[in-house]
Formats: structure tokens, C-alpha cells, sequence
């Protein structure tokens, strides 16, 4: 039996039988964010990755990657460094994409200033390697905010900071991904 994936993919159903009521909705996870269209960077990066056989994309969020701490001298700083960049046609892209099999994290880095720099880095996690799934807000001067996701793996722990996204965004995100984790550790039987 085929089914409509999250994107429009077509996709085969699992045939699991329908999962039982606790406590969630019987509706996707994430529903509001899963159906807004992905940032066209993220497919443009999904281009480096081969899916999986039944691989679907649930999630994604960008992350900044010139964040170097939560000061204002430290802000400003990656500011003038990511205009600079921008400003010679380069970029640094974090991507952090959650399927229904595992987590990818993507990064794309190009600078053009002195030479072309160019360099792609795919690290893919399985989400029985998921540990733990949170997010931070920090503030100083009451007024310079910061807002991470931190992702703890068996072998490795992520902190991206997210400027795209409000609080109620990424504690629902926070909440789905945990959500695609559990029911993928359901279904494997961890």
C-alpha cells in the first residue's frame, strides 16, 4: 500500500498495525512544522546524502554556523565574520535533518576570499544512538538572546544555535524529535 510521506514522497506503509493510544495524538509528529516547506539550502545539502530504503525527511532546522559565544563582543564578531563572508559570495550552513531512521547533521562551508575554500561534511546517527534532545535559552544584558538545541549521542554531543525560530518552535521541535525517537526505539524493540 503506498502513502504520501511528509514532503509529497511516496513512501510503503510499514505494515506495524496501528499504534495505540498513549497519550499523543494520532496525528504525524510535528505536524505543524512537518508541513511547511523545507529551507532550500536543506535539499540542496540532502543532495550529498543517499536515503535509506523508506527514508523519510520528518524535520529540519538551520543552524548558525558563526556563532562563537553569547556575548555581544563575541556576537559581533560572528556578524562582521558571516557579512564578510557573505560579502565574497561564501557561506557556513548547519543543517540539522531528522528522518524517521536516523538524524543527520550537514554542514557546508565556501569562502572565496583568499582561494575557494569549499568544504561538505555529512555525519549521520541513528536514532537508537540518541541519547538525550534539549534546548537552552541564554540572555545577557536583558536583551542579546541565544537560543541552542543540544543533541547528545552515544559518541558525540551537538550545540547548535538556532536563530530562525522562536521558543514555542523549537520546544515543539524538541518534543518531536523525542517523540520520532521513542517510536523508533518502539518499533526496534530497545
Amino acid at each position: 500500500m503506498q502513502q504520501m510521506g511528509p514532503y509529497g514522497q511516496q513512501q510503503q506503509a510499514q505494515g506495524y498495525g496501528q499504534p495505540q493510544q498513549q497519550g499523543y495524538p494520532q496525528q504525524a509528529p510535528m505536524a505543524q512544522l512537518g508541513q511547511q516547506p523545507m529551507h532550500p539550502h536543506v535539499q540542496d545539502a540532502l543532495t550529498q546524502v543517499d536515503m535509506l530504503a523508506g527514508e523519510t525527511v520528518m524535520y529540519s532546522l538551520v543552524a548558525d554556523g558563526f556563532f562563537l559565544g553569547v556575548s555581544p563582543l563575541a556576537k559581533l564578531i560572528g556578524s562582521m565574520t558571516a557579512f564578510t563572508t557573505a560579502l565574497f559570495c561564501g557561506h557556513n550552513r548547519v543543517f540539522l535533518v531528522v528522518t524517521n531512521q536516523r538524524i543527520l547533521v550537514l554542514r557546508s562551508f565556501k569562502n572565496n576570499f583568499l582561494g575557494t575554500a569549499i568544504v561538505k561534511g555529512v555525519l549521520s546517527v541513528a536514532l537508537a544512538g540518541l541519547k538525550e534532545v534539549g534546548n537552552t535559552k541564554s540572555s545577557m544584558c536583558w536583551c542579546f538572546h541565544t537560543r541552542t538545541v543540544q543533541l547528545q549521542t552515544v559518541t558525540q554531543a551537538f550545540n547548535l544555535v538556532i536563530k530562525q525560530m522562536g521558543d514555542a518552535e523549537i520546544r515543539s521541535f524538541i518534543t518531536n524529535v523525542a517523540a520520532v525517537s521513542v517510536a523508533q526505539s518502539n518499533r526496534s524493540g530497545i
